[in-house]
């Protein structure tokens, strides 16, 4: 491939192949004094069913990796002790990360995967189960979608960002600007601009610069969806990076991809550096989310929105329509610019999340379980954008 740096995912090394790294897992109350807790089941990924599997060897603490069926679709796991990965360095944690990929990348080569979002435990066999049931027909249908089908994460860079500030310092606007500072006369020219007039220069390079980055990344995006329309457009992490987008193309049409590549750097002549890693699981297009709901935190949750208690906690008593209405009704109360203080960006944060849990919930678990027969399920599907939303990163 002429001027590209493409090839297969390296386990973990390049930072921005990791997407589940920025967010907070949720843990148990008991496990937030220690880093690992009772062994468990850690959850790798969906796959369609099939016969008993053994990876091997290759889970988080060594485990062999299995897979455990309904029949219709598996959840590819091992044994692991449950681990509070905030406690650990960011270090421990990648390496970490690292392994979670090195699973799903063998797996992917025998058949389509939907990753579980990092940092995923399961109690027991029969909890996985539940996970099966309850987002079975979502899994199955992600599965046909993203069926023969890798995700290429691209990125392009400036071969040289001097080389384009220079340009636009020589721009008419820019020219213009910095005429002004020196027609405000020698004493002026002498001191040199003010640090009002540097800002103001400051921001009018930036929006020259954005509005070039721009520009390209839409001529190459456009480009890329003529061929293959599945695209994520990720955040740019500096100015020096124009784009970075994850794309879900065929199993067979790598060599494609590569030639698009290449006509890529012929296009722009060399003014940009396109990189590219893969192949990868569908990390952006499809990320399984799943939670066990307690009985106190649905009825904590209730409390927030002020909505009456149920006698059975996992009871379906409210609508969607009914929770938004409650989140409303109280939101004016705990919005921080009506009530500012100490806490009131935690109390919005915690108002929010309790209106997300009891909709997922509605929405999400069509069954009422006995109080007595363990927690409920809730299984979505989530983009890497949605997971960066709700992340709040």
């Amino acid at each position: 491939m002429t001027n590209a740096e493409c090839g297969k995912s390296n386990g973990g090394t390049n930072a921005f192949i990791i997407p589940h790294s920025p967010f907070r897992i949720r843990m148990e109350p008991e496990l937030r004094e220690s880093a690992m807790s009772t062994e468990c089941n850690y959850l790798f990924g969906i796959i369609p069913a099939c016969k008993s599997r053994n990876f091997g060897p290759i889970g988080m603490d060594g485990g062999k990796v299995r897979v455990v069926t309904d029949g219709v679709i598996a959840m590819v796991t091992s044994p692991a002790a449950r681990m509070n990965f905030s406690l650990l360095s960011s270090k421990e944690t990648l390496r970490y990360i690292a392994k979670h990929q090195r699973v799903l990348e063998r797996v992917m080569t025998d058949s389509a995967v939907i990753p579980l979002k990092f940092g995923t435990f399961a109690d027991d066999d029969r909890q996985i189960l539940d996970i099966l049931h309850s987002g079975q027909q979502a899994f199955a249908r992600t599965l046909e979608k993203c069926a023969g089908k890798f995700e290429w994460d691209l990125v392009a860079c400036w071969t040289d960002l001097q080389a384009v500030l220079s340009e636009i310092a020589a721009e008419p606007a820019v020219v213009s600007m910095k005429a002004e500072v020196s027609a405000n006369g020698p004493a002026s020219r002498l001191a040199g601009p003010t640090t009002e007039q540097r800002i103001q220069l400051g921001r009018l390079v930036r929006k020259l610069l954005t509005r070039r980055r721009d520009r390209i990344a839409a001529e190459v995006v456009a480009a890329l969806r003529a061929k293959w329309p599945e695209i994520v457009v990720n955040p740019t992490k500096d100015d020096a990076m124009i784009l970075h987008a994850a794309v879900l193309i065929g199993r067979d049409e790598e060599g494609l991809f590569d030639r698009f590549i290449d006509r890529l750097n012929r296009d722009y002549e060399d003014r940009l550096d396109f990189r590219c890693v893969g192949p990868l699981p569908p990390y952006s297009f499809a990320t399984a989310e799943v939670r066990a709901v307690d009985a106190e935190e649905l009825d904590a949750a209730r409390q927030l929105l002020r909505l009456p208690s149920c006698e059975n906690p996992f009871s379906h008593a409210y609508r969607p329509a009914e929770i938004k209405a409650a989140y409303r009704r109280v939101l004016p109360e705990v919005h921080p610019d009506r009530n500012p203080g100490a806490d009131a960006a935690e109390r919005m944060k915690e108002l929010v999340a309790a209106h997300q849990l009891l909709e997922e919930y509605a929405l999400n678990c069509n069954e009422t379980p006995p109080a007595d027969e363990g927690r409920p399920v809730i299984v979505k599907i989530r983009t890497l954008p949605e997971l960066r939303a709700r992340a709040g990163v």
